[in-house]
């Protein structure tokens, strides 16, 4: 089906061994490979006096981790840039929430937003020239977009409500987020110019972190019913909603580039690591990672 030659040497063996595998992928199934992507995630480790957080990134399978950034206070929220360059992430080194970008291969990074209250959620456009985010700096947790290179806001929901966690669609149009305007957390969806949110879940009582998949026709969540916690999938043409895992607590669902698996935090005994699960629900695996509890994992682009 398929004859190649890749020349590597060994420090470069396992990149061709992706790249190889993306193309026996893409050669059985039509579509494209996602084994040479990376991940990003978030680890804790020490005590509870004397915690470290780390931002890493690493290969699609788990190998090969590279720090980004260390701290003594938390790091949440890592979000790739549609270039795979940089990552934008929350930082409360000053003791405040703030929300910084950095360049993946070079460290260098800059404060974007450090308002007062909350800044959080960074979620990157599909242009790469803005981010929406969670600023409650008019008192109230709200969705707002910044432009990246001015630093210009504009506001997108106004509510007594909490709204949070916004991520865009692919079409640049819409932005879902999680809100608890209907009593309850559960996936909005507003127009990313601005209007009217229109609700997309009903069926659980819980329904919050939201990630779409690149064709922009599913929505992953965290799905909550009877104290359990699960990564499921909204089918948005059909509104069938699919649970794929078992839980108790499965959290931070990301899709990888290509649609066909989806990358989660989940507990195993008393740590939080990594796993994956494929669209359908029928192939899982847990990600070999470093020593400390895992967090907040999201799965970059394809390299450009």
């Amino acid at each position: 089906l398929v004859n190649a030659t890749y020349p590597s040497s060994r420090a470069d063996l396992r990149r061709v061994a992706h790249h190889i595998s993306d193309v026996i992928y893409e050669k059985l199934t039509g579509q494209r490979g996602a084994f040479n992507t990376q991940i990003a995630y978030v680890t804790t480790s020490g005590t509870l006096k004397n915690r470290s957080y780390t931002l890493l990134v690493a290969d699609s399978d788990g190998y090969n981790p590279q720090t980004i950034l260390t701290s003594d206070q938390p790091l949440m929220s890592p979000s790739w840039s549609p270039d795979g360059r940089q990552i934008a992430y929350v930082s409360f080194e000053k003791k405040l929430a703030e929300i910084y970008i950095q360049e993946v291969t070079t460290g260098s990074r800059r404060k974007l937003a450090t308002f007062k209250g909350i800044n959080g959620a960074p979620a990157w456009s599909p242009d790469g020239r803005q981010l929406a985010l969670t600023l409650s700096r008019d008192g109230n947790p709200e969705i707002y977009v910044m432009d990246v290179a001015n630093g210009a806001l504009r506001r997108l929901t106004n509510g007594a409500a909490i709204d949070t966690e916004p991520v865009w669609t692919p079409d640049s149009r819409s932005i879902i987020f999680t809100s608890d305007r209907g009593g309850s957390a559960q996936l909005y969806r507003v127009p990313a110019r601005g209007g009217k949110a229109e609700r997309l879940t009903f069926e659980g009582k819980y329904n919050a972190g939201a990630d779409i998949s690149p064709d922009g026709r599913k929505v992953a969540m965290v799905h909550g019913n009877g104290g359990n916690y699960r990564i499921a999938v909204l089918d948005l043409d059909s509104g069938l909603l699919r649970v794929l895992t078992d839980g108790p607590l499965d959290e931070s669902p990301s899709f990888s580039p290509n649609g066909s698996m989806i990358i989660f935090a989940t507990r195993a005994g008393n740590r939080e690591v990594l796993s994956a699960v494929s669209v359908d629900g029928r192939f899982r695996q847990r990600l070999s990672l470093q020593a400390g509890n895992v967090r907040e994992p999201v799965w970059s682009p394809f390299g450009k």
